[in-house]
């Protein structure tokens, strides 16, 4: 950033990192929309078992979920979203538009984490290959969803970053704790992402609320 834009451009991208003023909603929206849609899509499937067992577990909410969340935020996500958006998917967004800003930002988003999905399939190549299609699939939707959500933020990097670690907590933690088969914990989040991407899509009519004139 200081090569590129010199102490201007890095002293931007500190107060896009930390811009917390942004109205409550927002916070609801990045750290409660997915859980609340993931609990709603496993109760279409379920009925009211995924509700029950969350009434019946949720003292875990304070003693797993909400650590793991915060560890997420503190050490990893946020500072992820400082390169991916912070510096990469803004600038693409203010060169050629916010669609082609996440088509961009998800090829080298999905090759950074190969290393992780050949760790997660043990080595097998053609289970890897199958399970990042997916993985990538399924990200391009979030990053829809990120972008739109930096968009309305004033440009907020902490909200987005939020955002990245609620849906990763969602997967890993909150989905193993109340909904008991794997397969359908992932595609049930990643359906939830998918439907509210598509739905932002079209209802901004691709632009994701992208005001090419915004104020720092």
């Amino acid at each position: 950033m200081a090569a590129m834009d010199g102490r201007a451009g890095v002293r931007d991208l500190v107060r896009r990192s930390f811009r917390w003023r942004v109205g409550l909603k927002w916070y609801f929206v990045a750290l409660l929309g997915l859980p609340i849609g993931v609990m709603l899509g496993a109760g279409m499937i379920y009925g009211m078992a995924p509700l029950a067992t969350l009434v019946g577990k949720w003292p875990l909410l304070f003693t797993l979920i909400l650590p793991d969340l915060l560890l997420r935020i503190v050490l990893n996500n946020l500072a992820e979203e400082i390169g991916w958006m912070g510096f990469l998917q803004a600038r693409l967004q203010d060169g050629y538009g916010p669609l082609k800003a996440v088509i961009l930002t998800e090829i080298p988003f999905a090759l950074w984490h190969v290393p992780f999905v050949l760790v997660e399939s043990s080595g097998q190549l053609p289970e890897a290959i199958v399970t990042l299609v997916f993985w990538t699939i399924s990200q391009f939707f979030g990053r829809v969803v990120i972008m739109w959500l930096y968009n309305n933020t004033h440009r907020s990097v902490l909200l987005v970053g939020l955002f990245h670690s609620a849906h990763n907590t969602t997967i890993s933690r909150f989905t193993a704790e109340f909904i008991s088969v794997p397969t359908e914990r992932f595609f049930i989040t990643e359906g939830i992402l998918l439907v509210a991407a598509v739905l932002l899509l079209i209802l901004t009519k691709g632009r994701l609320s992208y005001k090419p004139n915004h104020e720092s």
